[in-house]
């Protein structure tokens, strides 16, 4: 059988395949995309919304403690027995007025905040508590809660028990920041206090009581239940944490070995923006060894201090299953459609040929038609010339005439069939019949995958501020000093031009510094071989002071500069596009203004105003 031009068959088979494969990418794409978009989004707002119900049952807890102290402290019994010198009824008040209340200490002050009974230490008595917040507020006539972190020392003289309670071995942890440390020896507390007061009224003392988070795996399974409730016996996806410091002390997670991670640390970018920052973290995150939808922020002492964290998480590893059977499928799909367009292609290509070859038969067999036609005209020529010449021998001219008509008439014959046979093959070639019923087969199967394009897409559907007087000068210096922790500085020269005095605004020391560390690593990444970091600062008018930041990279386009603070819009391959649009915000909140002035070849200048204090 004839082969078709090689030609052909390649542009068949190009015909076939594009539409297919342009399809199945396109609905690849659309479907990881809305697994990542949706799903994932979806994942991540429920983890959100789990940590605001985190919090309020850690709050909850917190509110118990305090209205059971409350409670214990109105007694009347309580005050008088305070009063008297002795405090031999204290124990047996306190065993009554607690009942089946569970605290990890109890113990009770005089007026001075010096104590007069520890209920899980009865032998120590007569040292002061005042030190303590809570115990400050209720002797100051205030119920007081709050977090606070004591030390092993401060915890044996509540409760001798505590050290060995509160202490929680490390386990390494493979995302974590090095530690020399061993254990976490420090203990979390939830701390409550109340006035103790007399009938009429007077202050006779204060009453505190303290929970040990640590270890405390039902105060961790109680979150877990509530954000997750247990579903035919299996155990939840979600979990939760209970972290002092970077340390899991309380906790649901679990590790290889189905055990509680309880020693586990966190890992060294969330630590970074929860404990340094004293930001929160929504976004996927490593829990231990494998990645969750994660929800982090950060647990406060009564004086602002970040002192541990609270977390909900979600593992991403269903979603990432997912998104691997949907890529599986895909690519199963287009194996099979691929196979299916080189078989019609291939048979395609065998119509052709066989109508090809058809087609050469029908031009051999008219050519030796024409040949054998030609040869049957010469011979009767010939025939003619020697009747011709018989006649003229013979003077039969009339007879000669009569058979001159005779062969005339044979000839036009012959030249009607060849005439017929040669409107036969032009009515064959231009019209390719047959080829059009392999065309309408190619379109129909086209259609075909058209409708399977449109049944895959039917699948899917700063403001808080700390403000305090800030030193522009000592705040700089701290955000250049640091930034060696990011980036190498062997390539660059950083030069400090700001040494002036009086350059004190009224901000949030924090935020200021997210926004000129951001600045100062976009002005270093710019320059990818190296250059001059500017950093300088100065008075402005009209109570106004300036941070300038200024780069010898290669600068940003005009087009560029009108979209630099455009959330999401960004000329890093990795970037998020987020970073000066946060810091536009920030210094905005602030009473200030950001600006760029660039060119390319000339680097970029980028300057802050802010109004200064006083």
């Amino acid at each position: 059988m004839h082969t078709p031009d090689p030609e052909i068959r390649r542009r068949l088979l190009l015909t076939t395949l594009l539409p297919l494969l342009a399809a199945l990418v396109v609905c690849w794409v659309l479907g990881n995309r809305l697994i990542t978009a949706r799903i994932a989004g979806q994942a991540q707002e429920e983890v959100r919304s789990d940590l605001g119900t985190a919090r309020e049952i850690l709050q909850g807890e917190l509110h118990r403690l305090s209205e059971g102290v409350q409670l214990i402290g109105r007694s009347p019994e309580l005050s008088n027995s305070l009063q008297r010198s002795t405090s031999d009824e204290l124990p047996r008040l306190l065993s009554l007025l607690s009942g089946s209340r569970s605290f990890s200490f109890l113990t009770v002050v005089d007026r001075y905040g010096q104590v007069r009974y520890r209920a899980a230490h009865p032998e120590r008595s007569g040292d002061t508590l005042r030190h303590l917040r809570p115990v400050a507020e209720a002797l100051a006539g205030r119920n007081s809660q709050s977090m606070l972190v004591l030390s092993p020392l401060q915890a044996a003289q509540e409760n001798p028990l505590l050290p060995e309670q509160m202490l929680v071995p490390l386990v390494p942890s493979q995302h974590a920041e090095p530690t020399s440390r061993s254990a976490e020896q420090r203990g979390l507390f939830l701390i409550a206090a109340a006035p103790i007061r007399a009938a009429d009224g007077e202050l006779h003392g204060a009453l505190v009581a303290g929970l040990l988070l640590n270890n405390n795996e039902q105060l961790a399974d109680r979150i877990t239940r509530v954000i997750a409730p247990l579903q035919q016996g299996r155990a939840p996806h979600q979990n939760a944490t209970i972290f002092l410091g970077d340390v899991r002390v309380a906790t649901s997670v679990v590790d290889e070995q189905n055990q509680r991670a309880t020693g586990t640390r966190l890992s060294a970018e969330v630590a970074k923006k929860l404990l340094q920052q004293g930001e929160r973290w929504v976004a996927p995150a490593f829990v231990l060894h494998e990645r969750y939808f994660a929800a982090y922020e950060p647990l406060r002492d009564p004086d602002g201090d970040v002192i541990g964290a609270l977390y909900v998480g979600l593992p991403e590893r269903p979603y990432t299953e997912l998104r691997r059977n949907l890529n599986l499928t895909f690519t199963l799909l287009l194996l099979g459609l691929t196979l299916l367009a080189v078989t019609l292609t291939t048979r395609l290509q065998a119509r052709l040929a066989a109508r090809e070859h058809e087609i050469k038969a029908l031009n051999r067999t008219l050519e030796q038609k024409v040949h054998e036609r030609t040869a049957e005209l010469e011979e009767k020529n010939r025939q003619l010339r020697e009747t011709e010449k018989e006649l003229a021998r013979n003077e039969r001219l009339a007879e000669l005439g009569m058979l001159s008509a005779g062969v005339a008439h044979e000839i036009n014959n012959p030249l009607a069939i060849i005439r017929g046979n040669a409107e036969l093959l032009q009515m064959t070639l231009p019209e390719a019949a047959d080829s059009q019923e392999e065309v309408s087969e190619i379109l129909q199967q086209t259609g075909r995958i058209n409708r399977i394009t449109s049944s895959l897409l039917s699948l899917t559907k700063q403001d808080q501020r700390r403000l305090a007087p800030v030193l522009l000068d000592g705040l700089l210096d701290e955000v250049l000093d640091r930034i060696g922790h990011q980036v190498s500085l062997e390539p660059y020269q950083i030069v400090r031009a700001y040494r002036q005095d009086g350059l004190l605004v009224l901000a949030d020391r924090e935020q200021l510094q997210q926004v000129f560390t951001n600045l100062v690593l976009n002005g270093l990444q710019a320059m990818a071989d190296g250059g001059v970091l500017t950093v300088e600062a100065a008075h402005d008018t009209a109570g106004l002071c300036s941070v300038t930041v200024a780069d010898t990279g290669p600068g940003i386009p005009a087009g560029q500069q009108e979209r630099l603070f455009t959330p999401f819009f960004t000329t890093k391959p990795q970037g998020t596009g987020l970073g000066l649009a946060i810091s536009w915000g920030i210094v905005r909140n602030h009473g200030g203004t950001i600006s760029v002035n660039s060119a390319p070849g000339v680097g970029a200048r980028f300057r802050v105003t802010l109004p200064l204090l006083g």
